[in-house]
């Protein structure tokens, strides 16, 4: 199985007043996603603020994203992270049996462990997971950094597919780009402001926070990259950029909830330890929507 295209890593509107999942809200903004031309959903993950959900409320999520993506021919790559392994694998299954296509998985996180150690997390995961595996690395949430070795090790396996790489180091990817067969594995950038560069070193899509609000955008992105029209690519990636950086100024996802509410298309509403913008924020992000003819 290849993933190839533009995935949004979608958040996971919560009702105001209860702070329960708005599953309506959830599919509305899907539909519209998947109207906008997108390849597939990652739900579940950090943007959609994966370690605050309960068992049931990611299998209500990855349920009713399958659901969606089947009407139109979509993928769905469930967030499935932990800093265990054992709790993995158990996302890993609930996931498969939810109807997802693929688990994306970061690197553990807080226990720090040594390079054997993340190949040991990532074999037995993929000797046991009935999903296909898509690496995620993430160093500047998790601390924990893969070495090229590593991941020429991981890759020798068969049911890792790929890697979302948002690392934010462009000597790291040149290197990748030597040390991996990017025609055989899919190389997914991570970083929304790295999409033209991934593509033009052999990538083959892009899982994305900002296409939540911007969805036909990173679509034409990819569209012109996959066309070779490089000058063209680049500039809607420099057009964008106000938007990207906005989508980071405080912690993902708040900034990209808000600007959903400013587009009216769910409430802001985030879960503790995390709260909503800035007004600062709110100002700038309004800017950026405008600045795109969005808003």
């Amino acid at each position: 199985m290849s993933f190839k295209g533009v995935f949004i890593a979608t958040v996971t509107p919560f009702i105001t007043k209860t702070g329960g999942v708005d599953f309506k809200s959830y599919q509305s903004h899907l539909r519209w996603l998947s109207e906008s031309g997108v390849q597939g959903f990652v739900p579940c993950g950090t943007t959609g603020e994966g370690p605050v959900l309960s068992e049931e409320e990611r299998r209500g999520l990855i349920e009713l994203s399958s659901d969606e993506a089947k009407l139109k021919g979509l993928k769905v790559i469930a967030g499935c992270g932990s800093n265990s392994t054992s709790s993995a694998l158990k996302m890993i299954l609930e996931a498969k049996e939810s109807g997802a296509d693929a688990a994306l998985v970061v690197t553990p996180y807080y226990n720090k462990p040594t390079q054997e150690g993340l190949i040991a997390h990532y074999e037995y995961l993929a000797e046991h997971s009935p999903l296909p595996i898509i690496l995620y690395h993430v160093p500047g949430r998790t601390n924990v950094t893969f070495q090229l070795a590593t991941l020429q090790r991981l890759f020798q396996h068969p049911n890792i597919i790929g890697i979302k790489e948002a690392s934010g180091n462009h000597g790291f990817w040149m290197g990748m780009t030597q040390a991996l067969d990017w025609k055989i594995k899919d190389i997914l950038a991570g970083d929304d402001d790295a999409f033209a560069l991934i593509q033009q070193l052999g990538g083959k899509g892009i899982i994305s926070a900002s296409a939540n609000v911007a969805p036909k955008e990173f679509v034409k992105l990819f569209q012109l990259t996959e066309a070779g029209r490089w000058l063209e690519a680049f500039e809607l990636q420099k057009r964008l950029l106000p938007l990207i950086q906005a989508m980071f100024i405080e912690t993902n996802p708040s900034p990209a909830k808000e600007a959903l509410k400013l587009l009216s298309r769910m409430e802001n509403t985030v879960r503790l330890p995390l709260v909503p913008v800035l007004p600062k924020t709110r100002e700038v992000i309004s800017q950026a929507l405008k600045g795109l003819g969005l808003l």
